[in-house]
């Protein structure tokens, strides 16, 4: 008996070795076809066990002496992009290149040209759907969904995304900032202390301007109950946040800060098991998830009933309103459209959901990170505080205007602080495709395949670095290197708002400058912000991602939003917010290292 079944096992894993390397040697072949240069490496990066076992795996191998390790051994780290930067392209004039391994392709790419193609060309390049269902824990969104899928939910999501919601993000900006920096420096604003809860007040600050801007909820900030004038603080909802809505457990306020710091038991685990697991912020998590769904669903309602009332402009004024009445209901409370038209309750939530969760930490990051650079360059700082100065000659927040004074801003050194660090520390550090047939790129003038079902990586963090691209300047200093090996010859490593900035009409980056082409600044409409461009009626803003008064990166070059049709529907809601609470803070105080 155990000889035959030691047999039969023995013959198994020797068919699953032999099937290995069979579909290992068919993805070297796709690669060899390609044209592009490729290097072979043992582990797919993103399998799921090997995204458990990675780091403490490549550890090992730093441990080596650099003769001893193998090639690909810097290049099957999940984080290898971050850890390399552009020096993964050394010696690579295309910026692409594959790795192969048995569970499949992989395209890395920081190339421009390429990078254009693939997000103009969204049904040859869709997303690789199975890797964002994770996200459809109250419904289907735009996010996780692809095809006619992806129409529907564009074409219905993209209105709320109007010039009229972000006046209130602006106004709410203002607001919230101004509550973080008296809970800095005190209702009087004269304390000068060091301040090490930056970034969680950053995190705190955006959740209350999207809850405000997306779902009409004004939430309070601790010990701050009233105005600078001493008015005293109202809810901007009957939902109030801080008191415990009948038929719940939490506060919205709890709910939501407690869902969105325990996101990740809720995406990654089964609910199942999530709601049966005896670990306190398991538990934690699966209670948030309920009482901030049950919130929604009321709010949902709520809106409903304010359409039918006749009250649809004012409830339009936040995104959740204007989410539902883009859903397709009348004002009998009933669909005016048809079902292929409109979204169900669940997508609706699904849709609020993604909508906070993408823009709450990644608006705070940047927030963060903009004034975590100011503090180590006091240089940039003091250009960006003349120019502030020069902007709102001595107005007060209160009389700041969204239509006189953030063209300004976008366009000036605010936006160029924005724009850089951006540009350093993109949101996504990578940003997927997955062609599900093989597509041709055209790079440099030579065309390659990309081989079906490659998931493909476009770089953001690399091609943001790609000196082809880019302005720069001899590094500030060379002896102590920003990266041991990314751009050692250059400042693309360093912090520099200014290379954004046009005080040289001729301004251009490399490739730029070979096709003969100019960036001189030009004049700056008060409503350039507004401007966009309806593509295939899904409301696909093609705007620039900056002010025509600064350097423009080549497309494809600067994907911080993405590009094309999948773009960050809420890019001008993130830059709003920022721009605002950058000028709110640095108008008035100066930022250096504790």
């Amino acid at each position: 008996m155990y000889p035959v079944v030691l047999l039969a096992g023995g013959a198994l894993c020797a068919y699953w070795a032999l099937n290995l390397l069979w579909q290992w040697k068919k993805n070297i072949d796709a690669a060899k076809a390609s044209g592009l240069p490729y290097i072979v490496v043992p582990v797919f990066v993103f399998g799921r066990l090997w995204l458990v076992l990675n780091q403490p795996v490549v550890r090992l191998f730093k441990m080596l002496p650099e003769k001893y390790r193998p090639l690909w051994s810097s290049r099957i780290s999940s984080m290898h992009s971050w850890d390399n930067l552009f020096s993964n392209y050394d010696g690579n004039d295309a910026a692409t290149y594959l790795t192969v391994s048995p569970g499949g392709c992989m395209l890395w790419c920081a190339n421009a040209e390429a990078i254009s193609q693939m997000t103009t060309r969204r049904i040859d390049f869709p997303k690789p759907g199975h890797m964002y269902h994770a996200l459809n824990i109250y419904g289907r969104n735009l996010v996780s969904v692809e095809g006619h899928l992806w129409r529907r939910h564009r074409k219905i999501t993209s209105p709320p995304f109007t010039e009229k919601n972000n006046h209130l993000v602006w106004s709410e900006s203002l607001a919230q900032g101004s509550y973080m920096i008296r809970s800095w420096t005190g209702n009087d604003g004269n304390e000068n202390r060091t301040i090490d809860s930056v970034a969680h007040d950053c995190m705190r600050l955006t959740l209350h301007v999207i809850s405000r801007a997306g779902f009409g909820v004004r939430l309070l900030w601790p010990g701050i109950q009233t105005t600078a004038g001493g008015e005293k603080l109202a809810e901007a909802s009957e939902m109030d946040s801080t008191k415990l809505g009948a038929g719940h457990s939490m506060t919205y306020t709890q709910a939501l800060e407690n869902l969105l710091h325990n996101v990740t038991f809720v995406v990654a685990l089964p609910h199942w098991l999530l709601k049966r697991l005896p670990f306190k912020n398991a538990q934690l998590a699966w209670q948030s998830y309920v009482e901030w769904g049950k919130y929604m669903k009321e709010m949902v309602q709520e809106k409903k009933i304010e359409l039918a009332s006749g009250l649809s402009d004012e409830g339009g004024m936040d995104l959740m309103g204007a989410l539902v009445k883009s859903a397709g209901y009348g004002a009998d409370n009933s669909l005016e459209k048809g079902e292929a038209e409109t979204l169900s309750d669940d997508e609706i939530m699904g849709n609020a959901f993604v909508f906070i969760l993408a823009g709450h930490e990644t608006t705070a990051n940047t927030i963060h990170f903009c004034l975590t650079y100011l503090a180590m360059c006091t240089a940039s700082q003091r250009r960006l505080q003349a120019d502030l100065d020069n902007i709102f000659q001595g107005r007060k927040p209160e009389e700041w205007d969204y239509e006189q004074d953030l063209p300004h801003l976008f366009g000036g050194m605010t936006g160029a602080v924005m724009n850089e660090a951006l540009r350093l520390i993109p949101p996504a550090i990578h940003i997927p495709k997955m062609p599900t047939a093989p597509q041709t790129l055209t790079i440099d003038g030579r065309e390659y395949t990309v081989p079906a079902k490659t998931l493909v990586n476009l770089s953001a963090v690399c091609v943001h670095r790609n000196p082809r691209y880019w302005p720069a300047g001899p590094p500030t200093h060379p002896t102590r290197r920003v990266h041991p090996t990314s751009n050692t010859d250059n400042d693309l490593e360093e912090f520099r708002p200014e290379r954004w900035l046009l005080d040289d009409p001729a301004k251009t980056s490399p490739t730029q400058q070979a096709k003969g082409t100019s960036l001189a600044p030009n004049s700056l409409a008060p409503n350039a912000l507004a401007r966009s461009t309806e593509t295939e009626g899904l409301g696909v803003n093609t705007a620039a991602d900056m002010a025509a008064s600064l350097f423009k990166p080549e497309k494809g070059s600067y994907i911080p939003f993405s590009e094309g049709f999948r773009s960050c529907i809420g890019r001008r809601f993130a830059q709003v917010e920022i721009l605002a609470v950058l000028a709110l803070i640095m108008s008035q105080w100066s930022v250096e290292l504790a």
